[in-house]
């Protein structure tokens, strides 16, 4: 009898991480929708000058957008360099307000981290809809369950970059190039939200060798809206 009881606790303790992980309701954007060469190149923690206005100009240079993921309280201390993506015809999205592990917490204060970033996206000027993603993408289940309420998807992505581990722009290109295929979402980093002291130069150099490579490979780059709205 004992060893029945430990197997179904040791089951229903699986199942309840099993929910607790990987939510089994909602909607987790991973990939495009479509079989076309399109990529989206998604970045995440900013807006961070100089590095998010570098960026800009690189993507400028190529004449292509991108979806960023922006964190509120770094929104509040770069309102221009919000304008300027807004401006130039990128997408913006709500990546939580202070990037606490969200799927960690409690619903509620899930629910007011997002709500924040929202509010501040809404007056700085952002209309439509704000896609969102939480931060190092855990859509635990109190991630999952207030979005889930709120009819709202959760943006993740199925190429990862690696640039918060490494700015040598040669391993970022490499890792993204030899992992995208048609309707990819790749994630990258503007800003510095884990670790204060870094910087993003990699970053920049490798996005501009990642549309070089792909756009000679025949992709072209996608806002996230441009396939989901």
């Amino acid at each position: 009898m004992k060893i029945i009881i430990t197997a179904v606790s040791g089951l229903a303790t699986v199942g309840l991480l099993w929910i607790f992980f990987r939510p089994p309701f909602g909607n987790n954007i991973v990939h495009l929708n479509t079989n076309q060469r399109v990529v989206a190149l998604t970045y995440d923690d900013g807006p961070c000058p100089p590095y998010t206005d570098q960026l800009l100009d690189v993507l400028a240079k190529h004449d292509v957008k991108a979806t960023f993921f922006m964190v509120g309280n770094q929104i509040k201390r770069h309102p221009d360099t919000v304008r300027r993506v807004i401006a130039e015809g990128h997408q913006v999205g709500n990546h939580s307000y202070s990037h606490p592990v969200l799927g960690l917490l409690p619903p509620s204060y899930v629910h007011r981290e997002i709500e924040r970033t929202d509010k501040l996206l809404r007056q700085i000027g952002v209309t439509g809809e704000i896609v969102f993603r939480a931060p190092i993408l855990t859509r635990f289940l109190p991630v999952a369950w207030v979005l889930a309420k709120g009819n709202r998807a959760h943006v993740s992505c199925n190429v990862w970059s690696w640039d918060w581990t490494t700015q040598n722009p040669d391993r970022i290109t490499k890792m993204v190039l030899g992992k995208v295929k048609p309707g990819s979402i790749v994630v990258l980093h503007d800003g510095k939200a884990i670790n204060r002291k870094a910087n993003r130069l990699g970053t920049v150099e490798a996005t501009d060798r990642i549309i070089t490579a792909l756009k000679q490979d025949g992709y072209r780059f996608v806002r996230l809206s441009d396939v989901y709205n």
